[in-house]
């Protein structure tokens, strides 16, 4: 029996047989148990992907990201690519798009497409989480499954989130910057002009552990487009205008700039801290222009959204939780080479 089917037994949408699947909560729970119930006694297990794929048809997966930074979104790919690995003799298929940073409407446009032809669920990187929010909510209302990674989307239904918490990950930025400076001195935060949920979350973690610390305070805030264009000589020209600021917060895809900048105004003493970690971020590192850089897993994100996604097409079987928070790994001079290996090892591994 499919989903369509134990729906009109019961007289209602299948939109609310796939919810009760989900265990969304908006859905009365009179109508809930009846679903339960007849889910009971039709021994109903929703594995209709799998049926498919004994007729022959592979199951197709899409991946949507966007395009910027790209070191990041390379490991990501990785991640994917693994997860592809390990699931091609099980007939699945996985297909990696990434758009463009600056048109967030080609994620909405591949959500209203991919499902029509052939794929059986989505994974996204929402680029613009309230432009996407209705489609994604749609597709799930109606049964289809989508896993969102990267940024949440915590008001619109959706089998789970895998990624970081950024709220936590700004007060983690803000605890080991506060470190590094010694607990005294004046902060420059650098973010977006446009509203993006995750930086933002990241700055409001900041904001809130920084606040703790009496002998630190917030001196300047800097906006930058989505490119971070510009930070090199915005922050080089701050430094040398403002001889109080001592540490500086990247929430943005900008370490590098931040760091040369400093190492170019003669501010090599200043305390630097963000996210990510690439050959460049590793040689500042190294050479002590950033004092600390966090990491996502950004590989485990794009494994992970695969894998659950499969996992729940292939055996109906629910993620543990709808929140899944991947690791943030405090990453400093001595350790960054451990890091930069395990990622050129799985480079290798996936090439």
């Amino acid at each position: 029996m499919t989903t369509v089917e134990l729906a009109r037994r019961l007289g209602i949408s299948r939109g609310t047989v796939s919810r009760v699947l989900n265990n969304h909560p908006n859905v009365k729970e009179e109508t809930r148990q009846r679903v339960l119930a007849a889910l009971k006694e039709y021994d109903y297990t929703p594995n209709e992907t799998a049926r498919a794929l004994v007729r022959g048809r592979p199951l197709r997966l899409a991946v949507i990201v966007f395009s910027e930074p790209q070191f990041f979104w390379q490991q990501v790919e990785q991640g994917v690519t693994s997860a592809s690995g390990d699931l091609k003799t099980r007939g699945v298929e996985v297909d990696y798009f990434s758009t463009d940073i600056l048109n967030p409407a080609e994620q909405l446009e591949l959500l209203r497409t991919l499902p029509g032809q052939g794929y059986d669920g989505i994974a996204i990187a929402p680029n613009d989480t309230a432009l996407l929010a209705e489609e994604v909510g749609r597709l799930c209302d109606e049964g289809y499954p989508v896993v969102v990674f990267n940024a949440e989307m915590p008001a619109v239904n959706h089998l789970c989130y895998i990624g970081s918490d950024y709220v936590q990950a700004g007060v983690l930025a803000a605890e080991l910057l506060a470190k590094c400076m010694g607990g005294r001195g004046e902060v420059a935060i650098l973010t977006l002009k446009e509203p993006v949920s995750a930086i933002e979350q990241r700055v409001t973690g900041f904001r809130k552990e920084l606040s703790q610390y009496e002998g630190i305070n917030i001196r300047h805030i800097r906006r930058f487009d989505r490119r971070a264009e510009g930070v090199y000589d915005d922050v080089k020209s701050l430094l040398e205008d403002d001889e109080q600021v001592n540490g500086i917060f990247v929430s943005i895809g900008a370490l590098e700039q931040t760091a040369q900048a400093c190492i170019d105004a003669g501010r090599g003493q200043v305390s630097v801290v963000g996210y990510d970690l690439n050959e460049d971020i590793y040689r500042y590192l190294k050479a002590g222009a950033i004092s600390a850089t966090i990491g996502h897993e950004a590989f485990g994100q794009g494994y992970y959204a695969v894998k659950i996604l499969h996992r729940y097409l292939d055996q109906s079987i629910l993620p543990a939780s709808s929140i899944m928070y991947t690791k943030l790994e405090a990453i400093v001079s001595a350790n960054a080479k451990y890091y930069l290996n395990e990622r050129m090892l799985l480079e290798m591994y996936n090439g």
